[in-house]
């Protein structure tokens, strides 16, 4: 048995909700082994053994290193647990997320080692890979184990004859397996097949690009892991966030993933951030007494300047590795967005405000609808996406993948040769959108290069209300303010809609004399808030809706009283 997991559940560790949610899964899964229904045995002879394999490894300046409680569980869980039928690794994935300065680079060189000594499958030829965004960040690791190593040798003619250190590379020459660290490029990662790969600080990742390329290496290892080693980060919008979330949900037992490993260090609440005795809740080395003591006044300093500033935002995201967004103007915080996601209700029949904003050079063009419904706001959203500088591109800068969009039907990618947006194509959406759920929309539209659609709507269209929506703080202050408000009381509502999400997120708030507007998060930001811009558009109007309801219904009911009537 594992005694982190029994000091956690007791309460003797002070641990946070998804690492409590982490043990009990362990505990769960050790229950659910004894069926023959579950995969997977935990064979703690194994653990135990890679356990005592990295305790044989010394630190880099010579002292002996011992296992705190919290590694201990991670390289038991990662090595004890095993397929059934094969006697392969159970967990082929992995996120280990925790503050900084709480022993990551160590944790990846053990494990590292492991993989590189101590894994019989493959019996040859195994691939142990550090990869960052950066090689200096993936060579620390590396350097680590090379470190260790080459003290061994000093000592060992065993390991002397078997291991051969380079500066590049660390060969175990009876298997010809070996270690090397490299930076995130797909082009030189593309010849790899890592059997155990350490992706560090993958919160930089702007993309899932080297993640897929690496995962797809690993195809044909069926003993293969690849584990994200990392801190959180100020920008919501990366592919790690998304694996956080994911993972959360896992935990708290709403998905499944059998075979991905999960402990996330990090504090509850931001409230935390003043009581030290809950920072061990993403400081999981506080356990050892004298980094304790030695630690905790340098982030104390950090807290102190951070109130002292009021910008608490980089310490809560690296000392206490919360996600949060970087920005103080953040319009809208992803927290207070993701607490109104319902499912899609039926909007057929129903009034329907619907916001337009066509692109300009390389955004995007986009129509956000708002549906009154029961007192709520329901919002949702469709966007074109232009290609004329390259798609990929595109993704890129953008950090938003625009193909998976497309099939989840929150965007459209122009098919025209020109790779510009193709406005009959818009008009169409508008048109099918409204027949299809029986609208009779109103267009609030930024008059911004909308002459051809609004020139389409005339002819085609007549009886559609149009409504021009003049574009700055004058006309935008208070319904950008009031649908802030709205979302804080929910009664704005919306879908699962990914991209409308990510332009919410993106939004910052520009103020003037005359109050409040939207924009991106610098003039030459690539961050999209077109979506979330339409959206404030058909918001102008809106917003109304409800009080102009009642208004009509208390002069409807005046009107046809016996005191109207006398």
């Amino acid at each position: 048995m594992i005694k982190y997991v029994d000091d956690v559940l007791s309460g003797k560790i002070v641990a946070g909700k998804k690492i409590r949610l982490a043990c009990e899964r362990y505990k769960r899964d050790l229950e659910r082994s004894k069926s023959d229904d579950f995969p997977f045995y935990y064979d703690e002879k194994m653990a135990r053994k890679a356990c005592q394999f990295v305790q044989k490894l010394p630190l880099t300046d010579g002292g002996k290193f011992h296992l705190a409680e919290y590694q201990e569980w991670i390289v038991s869980e990662l090595y004890g647990w095993r397929v059934k039928e094969t006697g392969e690794r159970r967990y082929t994935q992995g996120m280990v997320s925790m503050a900084r300065k709480s022993g990551k680079t160590y944790l990846a060189a053990s494990l590292a080692a492991i993989g590189l000594m101590l894994e019989k499958k493959p019996a040859k030829n195994r691939q142990v890979l550090f990869v960052s965004n950066a090689l200096k960040q993936a060579k620390l690791g590396y350097n680590m184990l090379s470190s260790s190593l080459r003290q061994v040798q000093k000592t060992s003619r065993l390991v002397r004859r078997r291991v051969k250190v380079q500066k590049e590379r660390i060969t175990d020459l009876p298997t010809d397996s070996f270690a090397t660290a490299l930076a995130s490029d797909t082009n030189t990662l593309d010849g790899y097949a890592g059997t155990t790969i350490i992706l560090d600080e993958y919160a930089a990742a702007k993309d899932r690009k080297v993640y897929d390329v690496l995962k797809s290496g690993q195809a044909q290892e069926p003993n293969s892991l690849l584990l994200i080693i990392s801190t959180s980060g100020l920008d919501l919008n990366v592919p790690m966030y998304t694996e956080y979330k994911m993972l959360s949900d896992v935990l708290a037992g709403k998905k499944r993933a059998d075979r991905y490993f999960i402990a996330i260090w990090e504090l509850d609440d931001r409230k935390e951030v003043t009581n030290p005795k809950t920072w061990i809740k993403a400081n999981p080395i506080f356990e050892i007494p004298a980094i304790k003591k030695r630690m905790q006044s340098k982030i104390q300093d950090d807290v102190d300047l951070g109130i002292a500033q009021d910008d608490l935002i980089p310490v809560l995201t690296k000392n206490f590795n919360m996600w949060l967004q970087a920005a103080d103007d953040s319009y809208i915080s992803v927290d207070d967005w993701d607490k109104t996601k319902i499912d899609a209700p039926d909007t057929t029949g129903r009034d329907v405000y619907i916001g337009v904003d066509m692109s300009k050079t390389n955004d995007l063009t986009a129509i956000s609808w708002i549906v009154p419904i029961d007192g709520r706001f329901y919002v949702d959203s469709h966007s074109w996406v232009g290609t004329k500088y390259g798609l990929d591109r595109k993704i890129k800068l953008d950090g938003f993948n625009y193909r998976a969009g497309e099939k989840r039907g929150e965007c459209s990618i122009t098919t025209l040769e020109s790779g510009v947006i193709d406005t009959d194509d818009v008009f169409s959406y508008l048109v099918n959108l409204s027949n299809k759920n029986h609208w009779k929309p109103i267009i609030c539209y930024d008059p911004y290069n909308f002459n051809d659609i609004l020139t389409k709507i005339e002819k085609q269209m007549p009886n559609w209300d149009m409504r021009a929506v003049r574009q700055g703080s004058l006309t935008l202050n208070v319904p950008t303010r009031d649908f802030r408000d709205k979302l804080f009381q929910k009664k704005i509502i919306h879908g699962n809609n990914k991209l409308l999400r990510y332009s919410m997120i993106n939004a910052r708030i520009k103020e003037d004399n005359n109050g409040w507007q939207l924009q991106k998060k610098s003039r030459n930001s690539n961050s999209r808030i077109d979506p979330a811009a339409a959206l404030m558009n058909a918001y102008v109007f809106a917003r109304s809706y409800f009080d102009d309801q009642e208004k009509s219904k208390t002069l409807n009911d005046f009107y046809s009283s016996p005191e109207f009537l006398q």
